[in-house]
């Protein structure tokens, strides 16, 4: 397993380089065919192009990461990746012309100028992105690069899936058949392929095989089939895909996608690339130190209303089930009386509880009690945007409650998120199965923008004090 793991990150980064220092020449080359004899000819020295130059790429290098275009899989779109460096390099050029044009950016050259670099710089970016994905399929093609792919089912659906999947060259190497209910001994091949285990040993077959791709096929699905089939694979490093007639287990709210024009629906994708899970980290430490430091005052200023209004601790501490399920010490500014549950034992806070005191529910209302789990953001355990973490006795009966509750912890848990910016907080489980399909909807549309979107509402939910 860990050889197959270093071969697999190997190939990932292998790609990732490729497509970085293959954009940077191009990049390097259609500054010097453009923009770079216009500055020499104005009186910029080389230095000062060369400094031009690698601002600029940095920031191509970034908004295509933001873009999610440093993708190693060859199927995706070329199309899309075109139109993706055409959207990225045209505002960058408009940005700089605005900036030059209003005089904040001591460019001598005339914009149109800086037009032609940027043609220059999508066209040779976008030729990059075609020679390397055409590489990739010319590799693919060859079985390198392929995902190991299991089917569930053995009827007609199933078996026309395997061979979509192997007849259209897409990058799923179908190795076998596993059947959801008991292994007929009689049947061991369909297709010529083979008949791998029952359902119930899928975690083994997974392991032993190296599967990333999970493809569920049932012929006449049903909610308690499905969840055991997602029971049978849970925690395995798998994607997992269902037929559209499925759709309404997942409420709604998955990734659907199209392989061979046969419509399926991601229930456990990827939640996000290597390089967005990077530049979602930075941003964490980032947004923390700011909020920490240049706020810091004001913290002072609120730890001293909690201690001059009730008797007890300023910070509160609890344990909360973290990325994984990894346990972990929470901070929160405390907002009701000390040893609120030591008669009640866990319970969930009620709009009107008696327990929080009078500057507790002004930050409640304010969201200022989360303020100290940016403490939680620098060490890694929580981020800025993603599923509220729970307290270990709640996940224990939430998830005997709602099979599919070890889902939100597949990504980072959040200070705000999309749950908490449409939904109050949970004061019963009604209320925890509404914010499940939130968190859902979270975690299979996990992105950058999404995130900025998030954390913008919910600036606006602490401005106008509705939170609760």
């Amino acid at each position: 397993m860990i050889r197959s793991s270093i071969r697999r990150n190997l190939r990932y980064w292998t790609v990732v380089a490729c497509l970085l220092v293959g954009d940077c020449l191009v990049g390097w080359f259609a500054f010097k065919v453009t923009l770079h004899p216009l500055l020499l000819a104005v009186g910029s020295s080389r230095e000062e192009s060369l400094l031009v130059l690698v601002l600029v790429q940095s920031a191509v290098v970034l908004l295509l990461l933001l873009n999610g275009r440093y993708r190693v899989d060859p199927t995706i779109s070329r199309f899309v990746e075109v139109q993706t460096v055409f959207k990225v390099t045209l505002l960058l050029a408009v940005t700089v012309v605005l900036l030059k044009e209003f005089g904040s950016l001591p460019i001598k050259v005339e914009s149109g100028e800086v037009l032609k670099y940027w043609i220059a710089l999508a066209l040779f970016l976008s030729t990059n992105r075609i020679v390397i994905r055409h590489i990739q399929k010319i590799l693919l093609h060859r079985g390198i690069g392929q995902k190991n792919t299991l089917v569930v089912g053995v009827n007609s659906k199933a078996r026309k899936m395997a061979r979509e999947l192997k007849d259209f060259h897409l990058g799923y190497n179908v190795v076998g058949f596993v059947t959801p209910g008991t292994v007929d001994p009689e049947l061991t091949s369909v297709d010529d392929l083979p008949i791998l285990s029952s359902v119930a040993d899928i975690q083994q077959v997974i392991t032993d095989k190296r599967i990333s791709e999970v493809v569920i096929a049932l012929d006449k699905p049903n909610h308690e089939r499905l969840l055991d089939i997602i029971t049978y694979a849970n925690g395995s490093p798998v994607s997992l895909k269902i037929s559209p007639d499925m759709y309404e287990v997942v409420s709604g709210l998955a990734k659907t996608e199209q392989i061979a024009g046969l419509p399926l629906i991601h229930i456990n994708p990827e939640i996000m690339s290597q390089q967005q899970k990077f530049a979602k980290r930075l941003i964490d430490v980032i947004t923390a130190f700011i909020i920490l430091s240049v706020f810091s005052p004001l913290w002072l200023l609120l730890g001293l209303a909690i201690k001059v209004n009730s008797r007890g601790p300023i910070l509160y501490r609890q344990e909360r089930v973290g990325l994984n399920g990894k346990r972990f010490m929470a901070f929160k500014f405390r907002s009701m009386v000390q040893d609120a549950e030591l008669d009640t034992g866990p319970v969930w806070a009620d709009k009107d509880d008696p327990r929080i005191t009078k500057i507790g529910r002004f930050m409640r209302r304010f969201r200022l009690d989360e303020i100290p789990q940016f403490i939680n953001v620098i060490r890694g355990q929580m981020s800025v945007v993603g599923p509220r973490p729970e307290r270990p006795y709640f996940v224990q009966q939430l998830s005997e409650e709602f099979p599919f509750y070890y889902r939100r912890h597949k990504v980072r848990p959040g200070i705000s998120g999309w749950a908490q910016i449409k939904h109050p907080y949970d004061s019963d489980l009604e209320d925890v199965q509404e914010k499940l399909k939130y968190d859902f909807f979270y975690i299979e549309n996990a992105g950058l923008s999404l995130d900025l979107k998030i954390m913008v509402s919910t600036i606006a939910v602490m401005l106008s004090g509705k939170g609760r």
